[in-house]
């Protein structure tokens, strides 16, 4: 009888989805778009971070996204992040500020996933709760986000003592603190003020309750958290499941009509439009309390189905990144606005929890990770891309070039590189800018398929590497921001001498450097840009722009120079016109391509020279120091066909040739006499 009522449960549930007309998501559907925005994130953020709430809200998310799909680099990265923290809190181990705290929720779910248990990983978040536990204070939840900072912690650690009934009776009278005590639940309309500054008679420039979605979706997650690990016995469940439907409810009809919700929930011309985070914790719990029966399906799956849409075709963008996330705030008004670039740490936790829930609701069969993956992509050239495979590959798959897909450039042809676990893909030219690549049917050596559905993004910068004197102490404001093709990061390093400098990885006739600063449409910044083709030791650099940016743009601006050979260049800060901060958000060093038979390094300390170069009008003048006499002079193009040839003589070792016409473009001059032959590169405007 049970398995036929399962049975009739499962077929009403799937006519009520289907007939209703709503779109039916499928698993793999589901934890594609999973993957693609934390691959994204964890590829632009290989330094997992600080242990302060916003990146720690971000680990609550991959971590739960890991128990429902087991990749290991999920798992491996909040090892990673836990491990450059020492498993400490922000604070300390007395702290009683929830931001604080939920680093400790990450730390649980990493040691409950151990094997053998390692209480060192806890004993910090433990003495934490143990502190707070042991006292009469209860008023510490003063604002509505720290209900998911902190009860779950609460929770975790009652049910890691056996279900120690002391723990979850704290958690409650710090709940109905915040709650009831300090008014901060609206009964009537079912939502949370932010805190006591948000209760009327504060409201909205309409005139109504202010009700910030992320705020709510916070308290709503708590919910789901807390529920999830509480004791059926427990006293207060009743009115944590209460509180929660009658929350699900006041959001349901609050939903736009495009599946977000409003950033302020009752007032739509209060900083109005979509907003991912909050959106995010409310999918996350419905679907929730849907997949758990403490919502019905007919009435809640449409929301979900009409949210779970808006983020993953809206808020998720190509490559994966997401969205329309309002930044760091405390209401409605901050981080505004908020657009397709705003994007937080946070933000992208919550669309991770949202998608774990969806996906327990999503049609078919659950995907299984695949331990054989893309590794690494390294950009040898404009043409050539080397691939690394974390196993042994199978050359069949792995050398056909139909397997290999990257956005609008075509793969010519596959070769085996200096290991049995990568290879080289030969492209047309790469332009600068940002690319993906996703690789299908590649087979390791033991058969394994490579994991679908994964596009790993890669940059041509024309860079190998980036260094700099120094950067901002305690944030991700690297070096390595400047060449990542995205306006958003920077490199910042304070005071005046501060230097970045770019390695090309050969010499490369350099002709110009485009920069963009932080802030660079409201403050002038200050620099010089300096040379070396030999070594990058400071003595070794020429200054080629001594130059201050408009201050009227965040884009490129274009600082041009002599072409000249260049294997290091480096913009040396020099503050700006507020104060002594150098910040760059991009640089693009721009250099014309060289064939191959032409080494750059024949182009120093030369015998001879000519002006102008760049080469403008019809005379052009040769000069020496220990030439002089009859010499022959020819001028060829890069690919060696001579377009010019003729015997002159260097008297006092000078010389000049007239009635020249040259189009714009780069040759090569030669000069050569009984005792001497040199080359150099003339440019022509």
């Amino acid at each position: 009888m049970k398995s036929k009522l399962f049975i009739l449960l499962q077929f009403s549930t799937f006519i009520s989805f289907s007939l209703l007309g709503q779109q039916v998501f499928t698993k793999q559907d589901v934890i594609s778009k999973m993957k693609l925005v934390n691959d994204f994130w964890i590829s632009q953020n290989p330094n997992p971070g600080n242990n302060q709430w916003a990146r720690s809200a971000y680990f609550t998310g991959d971590i739960d996204f890991y128990k429902l799909y087991p990749k290991d680099s999920y798992k491996q990265y909040a090892e990673l992040w836990a491990k450059n923290n020492n498993w400490t809190l922000n604070g300390g181990i007395y702290t009683r500020v929830a931001d604080n705290q939920i680093s400790g929720q990450t730390y649980i779910d990493l040691y409950n996933l151990d094997l053998i248990k390692q209480p060192a990983k806890i004993a910090n978040i433990k003495a934490s709760v143990d502190s707070m536990i042991h006292t009469s204070k209860s008023d510490d939840w003063w604002w509505v986000d720290a209900l998911y900072m902190a009860m779950p912690v609460f929770a975790k650690i009652g049910v890691l003592s056996n279900n120690d009934s002391v723990y979850f009776n704290k958690m409650y009278q710090l709940y109905s603190n915040t709650k009831i005590t300090r008014g901060l639940f609206n009964s009537n309309e079912a939502l949370w003020y932010r805190d006591e500054s948000f209760k009327p008679p504060f409201q909205t420039p309409s005139g109504k309750n202010s009700f910030w979605a992320r705020g709510n979706g916070w308290v709503l997650a708590a919910h789901v958290k807390v529920l999830q690990l509480l004791p059926q016995q427990d006293n207060h469940r009743a009115e944590y499941v209460d509180t929660f439907q009658k929350m699900a409810a006041a959001l349901k009809s609050r939903q736009r009509s495009d599946g977000f919700w409003n950033v302020s929930l009752d007032d739509s011309t209060d900083y109005g439009g979509i907003e991912t985070s909050g959106t995010s914790f409310f999918t996350y719990a419905i679907a929730w309390g849907i997949n758990n029966a403490l919502l019905d399906s007919d009435t809640y799956y449409p929301v979900v189905a009409k949210a779970w849409n808006a983020l993953s075709t809206i808020a998720v963008q190509p490559n994966g990144f997401l969205g329309y996330v309002q930044g760091v705030g405390s209401g409605p008004s901050s981080s505004q606005p908020v657009t397709v670039s705003s994007t937080a740490d946070f933000g992208v936790g919550a669309f991770l929890l949202a998608g774990t829930e969806v996906a327990k609701l999503a049609n078919g069969v659950m995907p299984i990770p695949s331990n054989f993956s893309v590794q690494a992509i390294t950009v040898k050239d404009n043409t050539h891309i080397k691939v690394s495979f974390s196993k042994k590959i199978n050359l069949f798959s792995a050398l056909l070039p139909a397997n290999y897909l990257i956005n609008n450039v075509i793969v010519s042809s596959v070769n085996q590189s200096d290991n049995d676990s990568s290879i080289v893909l030969t492209v047309d030219t790469l332009n600068f800018g940002k690319y993906s690549l996703q690789v299908n049917n590649v087979f390791s050596s033991d058969s394994v398929a490579v994991e679908s559905d994964v596009s790993t993004s890669f940059v041509y910068s024309g860079i190998a590497g980036v260094t700099a004197s120094g950067f901002e102490s305690g944030t991700a404001n690297t070096p390595d921001k400047t060449i990542d093709f995205d306006f958003s990061t920077r490199w910042s390093a304070y005071g005046i001498g501060q230097w970045i400098m770019y390695n090309l990885g050969e010499s490369k006739l350099v002709n110009s450097v485009d920069l963009a600063f932080y802030n660079g449409d409201i403050r002038k910044g200050y620099f010089s840009i300096s040379l070396s083709n030999l070594t990058e030791d400071s003595t070794a650099f020429h200054t080629v722009v001594e130059g201050a940016s408009s201050g009227t743009t965040k884009n490129f601006e274009n600082y041009k120079f002599i072409p000249q050979p260049a294997r290091f260049v480096k913009i040396t800060g020099k503050g700006n016109n507020q104060n002594l901060w150098n910040s760059i958000t991009e640089t693009r060093i721009n250099f014309y391509s060289i064939p191959t038979s032409i080494k750059m390094l024949d182009y120093q300390n030369l015998q001879f020279n000519v002006f102008p170069n760049p080469f403008s009008g019809n005379k052009l003048n040769i000069i020496s120091q220990n030439i002089d006499g009859r010499c022959n002079l020819r001028i060829l193009s890069l690919s060696g066909d001579e377009l010019f040839s003729r015997n002159i003589e260097l008297k006092n070792n000078k010389a000049t040739v007239d009635n020249l016409s040259f189009t714009k473009g780069l040759y090569l001059i030669s000069l050569k006499n009984y005792s001497f032959s040199g080359s150099l590169l003339l440019f022509a405007n």
